[in-house]
């Protein structure tokens, strides 16, 4: 077997790799859009962000998810859920909702949540849900040697709703140092409108993050709006996290679709390499199509094409090649049948081998596919012309 046959050998397999991966990125993109796994993953992920962490206690999450369901009425976030309105999506959101505890609890009473949430839109949010720029306004300098900043709000953020009722307490002291004189209007605003679920150790980061800030920028005003970048930055390199673990959990569900999508399609890797050096005409058939170097991926008529194409040529995947894969019939007697262990082995490990391949995701084949082509077509230099050879008069 020539170089030339291997490539196009391997050819063949990537291309059909390829087609069963976007099969497969199809089916799970329908499960995904059907479960809802980003909106719920990326509620969860900020719940633990405000919560502080997986480890966090109980009581503190429960904060977290209280805050968060008041977090998701803000208009700017709400806004950023677009859904379909047809009868037939809402009934499969309604039934994915009712069927999944989880669904249900992380959407509450709407059917789905956004599944993106922009930084500065966090941030905001956020801010005006704690009414940290009320707060901000409220503030009072009682000298030049004690000037208030982000930090120390903060640091008082949690002794407000039981510091500001009782004058002769610690508390009531360390607030009176941060707002100066403290009137009527800001004990009812503490009173009724600061959230109560606030998690402690969201006080502490966004007190960490205040500190930051305060570093960088020593004027009040300025200083809230640096905290309010810093807090975006926050959130970012949170969602970076998050998005790393939904990869992760992703690829793992996409190697059970790609292992069901080769068993359903009987695609046997070792096989098809079999039948593609074995057969000219498959393997003549798959190069040509995959040398037009069309975009497969987002292209849907020429996904069509090309399972056309594979049809037309025979290609050795499907249910209908058992006997040639198994050797089922005796050659003298019909009526005879062999089932080889050794080769019902052999089959689940190709199934296994094919559904790892499809799980490496369609962009991974093309990108391969491309470079296959490109040293398929590769061909001797051109000869230069030289001094030597003879000049045209």
């Amino acid at each position: 077997m020539n170089l030339p046959v291997v490539v196009d050998i391997t050819i063949g397999l990537v291309f059909i790799y390829l087609i069963l991966s976007l099969i497969a990125s199809e089916i799970q993109e329908l499960i995904a859009t059907f479960l809802q796994w980003r909106a719920k993953h990326l509620k969860y992920s900020i719940e633990l962000l405000l919560a502080g962490g997986s480890e966090t206690e109980n009581s503190e999450f429960e904060k977290g998810q209280e805050l968060v369901q008041e977090l998701y009425q803000d208009p700017l976030i709400n806004t950023l859920n677009q859904q379909a309105k047809g009868k037939v999506e809402y009934l499969l959101r309604e039934n994915a909702k009712n069927s999944d505890k989880k669904t249900k609890k992380a959407l509450g009473n709407k059917q789905s949540a956004p599944s993106y949430l922009p930084s500065e839109t966090f941030a905001s949010s956020l801010l005006n849900a704690l009414k940290i720029p009320e707060l901000i306004t409220y503030v009072k300098h009682p000298s030049d040697e004690l000037k208030t900043n982000l930090y120390m709000i903060l640091a008082s953020y949690k002794e407000l709703k039981t510091g500001i009722n009782d004058p002769n307490s610690e508390s009531y002291k360390k607030i009176k140092q941060v707002y100066g004189d403290i009137d009527q209007k800001f004990i009812d605003f503490v009173n009724n409108d600061l959230p109560d679920c606030v998690p402690n150790n969201l006080i502490t980061s966004l007190g960490i993050i205040g500190q930051r800030s305060r570093i960088k920028i020593d004027d009040l005003t300025e200083e809230a709006n640096q905290f309010k970048n810093e807090v975006e930055t926050w959130f970012d390199r949170s969602m970076d996290r998050a998005s790393g673990v939904y990869k992760r959990n992703a690829k793992g569900v996409a190697i059970l679709i790609g292992i069901l999508v080769a068993v359903l399609t009987n695609t046997d890797t070792f096989h098809l390499a079999k039948r593609l050096s074995q057969d000219s005409v498959i393997r003549s058939a798959i190069t040509q199509r995959a040398n037009q170097k069309e975009d497969f991926i987002t292209n849907e008529k020429t996904r069509r094409e090309i399972e056309k194409v594979l049809g037309d040529a025979s290609v050795p995947i499907g249910w209908q090649n058992i006997n040639q894969q198994f050797e089922l019939l005796d050659p003298k007697d019909p009526n005879r049948v062999y089932i080889r262990i050794w080769q019902g082995f052999k089959l689940i490990c190709g199934w296994i081998l094919s559904g790892l391949a499809v799980a490496m995701g369609a962009p991974f084949w093309f990108d391969i596919l491309n470079k296959l082509i490109n040293v398929r077509n590769a061909g001797p230099k051109p000869v230069a012309y030289t001094k030597d050879q003879p000049s045209q008069k």
